[in-house]
């Protein structure tokens, strides 16, 4: 009975380190990629150490086991299983993610387009607004292009509308997003005073608040608000739109290409994240 249970135990542990082997490796991948697409330049340097950060604390445990097994002692299989756990926990709310956003025909750029034809209207008590991205100066980067070129369809199709650009400056830009946004329109021909500037948010869901409170504000009250974004963007802003009470119908703008369509699914995978635990966040079903 003894040399069975010693058994059982035995399988039971290989079984477990398998699991957390396989997990480990996917986790380690995952982000493995994501910082050599850092590091060629399709995000900033600094979110490099994310990923590093992250593959620390998945290997480490795994390369120093017997020094950890021997620390902790009766312990020790206890936090193996913890540490296995959310390394699974992990990968599942990531597959459901990237299924929900990523590969969900409704969240792309088709899904999410709004044609003139559909919309009939000049755009009177209309205001489209625009979230910022990453700019270089006044020369917005790729992401934010693709966003201002599906403003800008839309502001000629709907002439008497507004806009309001909103994105203020980051550590790495020399303007805020909002100027560099309103220089480019207006580069391609759209009135300048057809467009508000925001430029104090850094993060979505300041750019929805800063908005609001913008119009506000101006005495402004559209009675039609879209939104133009990024596709993997725009669900994570319907419910920050919901949340704060700011009624808005979402436009996509194209992803630039697969290799930054993956680093951005990353980010938005920890801004999810960040938005529950520091956003004091309550979705509305």
């Amino acid at each position: 009975m003894i040399n069975y249970l010693m058994k059982m135990k035995k399988n039971s542990s290989k079984i477990l380190n398998i699991i957390t082997l396989s997990a480990a490796g996917i986790v380690s991948l995952y982000f493995a990629v994501y910082l050599v697409l850092c590091l060629l330049g399709f995000d900033l340097y600094r979110m490099s150490l994310i990923a590093i950060f992250v593959i620390a604390c998945v290997t480490l445990p795994i390369i120093l086991h017997e020094q950890l097994k021997k620390l902790f002692k009766g312990a020790f299989h206890v936090l193996h299983i913890i540490f296995t756990s959310l390394l699974c926990v992990f990968i599942v709310t990531l597959a459901a993610f990237w299924c929900y956003i990523g590969f969900d025909s409704q969240k792309n750029s088709d899904g999410y387009t709004i044609s003139a034809s559909a919309i009939g209207d000049t755009g009177v008590g209309t205001a489209i607004m625009v979230y910022g991205c990453h700019t270089n100066g006044y020369t917005p980067g790729v992401t934010l292009k693709l966003r201002l070129d599906e403003a800008y369809n839309l502001l000629n199709a709907l002439p008497d509308s507004i806009c309001v650009v909103s994105g203020g400056q980051g550590s790495n830009e020399t303007i805020s997003e909002a100027e560099a946004m309103k220089h480019y329109l207006t580069e391609l021909g759209i009135d300048p005073d057809r467009i508000l500037m925001e430029d104090k948010s850094h993060t979505t869901s300041e750019n929805v608040r800063f908005t609001k409170q913008l119009l506000e504000d101006m005495n402004i009250e559209p009675e039609r608000i879209i939104g133009v974004s990024t596709a993997f963007h725009l669900p994570r802003i319907e419910m920050l739109t919901r949340r704060y009470d700011l009624p808005m119908e979402v436009c996509a703008a194209p992803s630039p290409n697969f290799a930054q369509y993956y680093v951005s699914m990353v980010r938005e995978y920890l801004s999810y994240i960040k938005m529950v635990l520091f956003d004091d966040l309550v979705i509305e079903v």
